[in-house]
């Protein structure tokens, strides 16, 4: 790594290259939109809790309003749809009007902390990492360990001063770490990964003093001039300054990073039979288990700030989601229910877990009905549109501190990480295949993770099973619709047609030629002109596959139409008569314009 961003990272601040072009259009015309909403908020009273709160309010009123009278709620997926849009909109709600908790006098003590890294093939990044962690602690007290690693790890650990574990086989981090802790003295450890950059960050032990059982950290990713990365960084700054940073005063911290984290010694050592070495969610499990476990104060969080490097490719950024992170989300279902049916965590903690329950149930539901966001442009615009809304809410509560092009595209952003969870849920079954086979469960001798993981197995099915069955009853419904609307339209003529279009199975099917200028229409004893008109229109829509027409009534096209509709003697059984193409389009172009 650049010796400037090093130092940049050290400061706790990464500096930005001054622009020298003049601002496009599009530059002027944001400016322009940031004073219309900076002018809406002052005269809200400024960007405060009261202003949020009503944005917010009005827009899920007006949003309410809107959708449900574009879209049919007798169907599931758009109550749904519905209910996951007002979900979302009042988990972001009861967080935003919280403020930050007021600075304290922390202070750091050295001689109470080790650190702990478990690494595997880290020998590029480790030496960085040891050298920014030696500015706090003595080499003594930083410990390594070596997964199996089949680089340089271990040597340039070793080489750096510092006490190296190498382990015989590979474990993974959490079963490293459950090693590792047997050999920490100290009263606390702080657990980094082997590429985290922690600088001159000032590690808070007195909050640890104060009672409290763990500190999460500020973490951010390194900044890059990309689309992706700005992605990512407003992702991190929601979930540590909206999530973590307003609930540190709780205790209510839900998950501390995998990247650095203070903890007691002693709880950590407790986890060693509790645990499941799972690597997906290895950060968020252990974090529950100190809730779960530990009599303090519950968990805080500190705004000192480190910095890792994150996935820089779209490919590595899916491995990251699909195979680690939200594999996370079956893994701890149960740990999940236990902070939810425990009295004595606080609310925003039982909020941030049922949301996240929720996810789990009706991510099979968003995968379904995703073909509706784009049969209907209405669906996708809406859905856009209010999360967009939402994102620039908390833009604005975060002080505008990212790009405005990463909030707009961060709805799609949000639709990508949602397939990854897709494909989580098949990747956890695959795991665990491979982790009940190699009887890596004994490990977590304290906890019973066959009756868990059997509960989370049958929660899936059922999730998916009922998914599926909403899935097809909305299908047919949809059928069911459509047929109604066609059946609706032919009913406006009984009054004049003696037998429905097509009912007769004695007349003749005309079919003119293939690439034909004009259309047979079959001739039914009592047809009239208007009749033929409507029956030439809806053969003529079904041939171009204008479904959107199909459904619709075309009054001011029949009757045009029915005036260039030749005399026929309707008495006669057995006729046809030819409709030209272009009289039928100039029939429905007559009825646009005139709407």
């Amino acid at each position: 790594m650049d010796s400037d961003i090093i130092d940049a990272q050290n400061s706790g601040v990464l500096s930005r290259k001054k622009r020298s072009d003049s601002p496009g259009l599009a530059t002027k015309l944001y400016a322009l939109i940031i004073r219309i909403i900076s002018a809406i908020l002052r005269w809200l009273g400024g960007v405060s809790a009261s202003a949020i709160i009503i944005s917010i309010l009005f827009f899920i009123v007006i949003n309410f309003y809107v959708f449900t009278s574009i879209v049919n709620l007798d169907s599931f997926f758009y109550s749904f749809l519905l209910l996951s849009l007002l979900t979302d909109g009042l988990y972001v709600f009861i967080h935003l009007p919280r403020s930050r908790p007021r600075n304290r006098q922390l202070s750091f003590d050295p001689a109470k902390v080790s650190v702990l890294i478990a690494s595997y093939n880290g020998q590029d990044v480790i030496a960085e990492t040891i050298r920014q962690a030696a500015k706090h602690v003595l080499l003594n007290q930083i410990l390594v360990v070596s997964d199996a690693s089949t680089d340089q790890t271990a040597k340039v650990a070793r080489e750096m001063g510092v006490r190296v574990i190498t382990n015989s086989k590979n474990m993974n981090k959490a079963f490293s770490v459950s090693i590792g802790i047997k050999h920490i003295k100290t009263d606390y450890v702080l657990l980094l990964d082997d590429d985290t950059l922690i600088g001159n960050t000032f590690i808070p032990t007195s909050l640890l003093d104060e009672g409290y059982s763990a500190v999460a950290f500020n973490v951010m990713p390194v900044k890059e001039k990309s689309l992706l990365n700005e992605l990512q960084v407003f992702e991190y700054r929601q979930s540590m300054q909206l999530g973590k940073n307003i609930r540190a005063g709780t205790g209510a911290i839900g998950n501390i990073s995998g990247a650095i984290g203070l903890f007691r010694t002693k709880d950590l050592k407790n986890q060693a039979s509790l645990h499941s070495g799972q690597f997906a969610g290895e950060d968020e499990q252990r974090t529950l288990l100190v809730h779960l476990n530990s009599l303090g104060k519950g968990i805080t969080y500190t705004d000192s700030t480190v910095y890792t490097r994150p996935p820089s490719t779209y490919l590595s950024l899916y491995r990251q989601r699909a195979y680690s992170w939200s594999a996370a989300m079956p893994e701890l279902f149960t740990l999940y229910w236990q902070i939810l049916l425990a009295p004595r965590f606080h609310y925003l903690l039982k909020a941030e877990k049922a949301y996240q329950m929720y996810i789990f149930l009706t991510d099979p539901l968003r995968l379904l009905f995703f073909w509706t966001l784009f049969t209907r442009s209405a669906n996708l615009l809406v859905i856009f549109a209010f999360y967009f809304v939402l994102d620039t809410i908390i833009w604005f509560k975060l002080r505008r501190q990212d790009s405005f092009r990463a909030v707009f595209f961060y709805p799609i952003y949000s639709l990508a990480l949602t397939v990854c969870r897709f494909i989580s849920y098949f990747y956890w079954l695959y795991i665990k295949s491979k982790y009940l086979i190699k009887r890596l469960h004994h490990y977590a001798e304290r906890r019973h993770l066959i009756a868990e993981y059997s509960i989370v197995f049958l929660v899936i099915i059922m999730a998916w099973a009922i998914s599926a069955r909403h899935f097809i009853g909305d299908i047919n419904m949809s059928n069911k619709i459509k047929a109604s609307k066609l059946e609706d339209i032919s009913g406006n003529f009984t009054y004049e047609t003696a037998t429905a279009y097509g009912s007769s199975p004695n007349i003749p099917v005309a079919v003119a030629p293939e690439n034909a200028s004009y259309l047979l229409v079959a001739v039914e004893r009592g047809d009239t002109q208007r009749a033929i008109a409507y029956k030439a229109i809806m053969d003529y829509l079904s041939q171009t596959n204008d479904l959107e027409a199909l459904k619709a009534s075309h009054e001011k096209a029949y009757s045009r139409l029915a005036g260039d509709i030749p005399n026929f003697d309707s008495s006669q059984p057995a006729q046809t008569v030819r409709v030209e193409k272009a009289s039928v389009q100039q029939a429905l172009d007559y009825e646009r314009s005139n709407q």
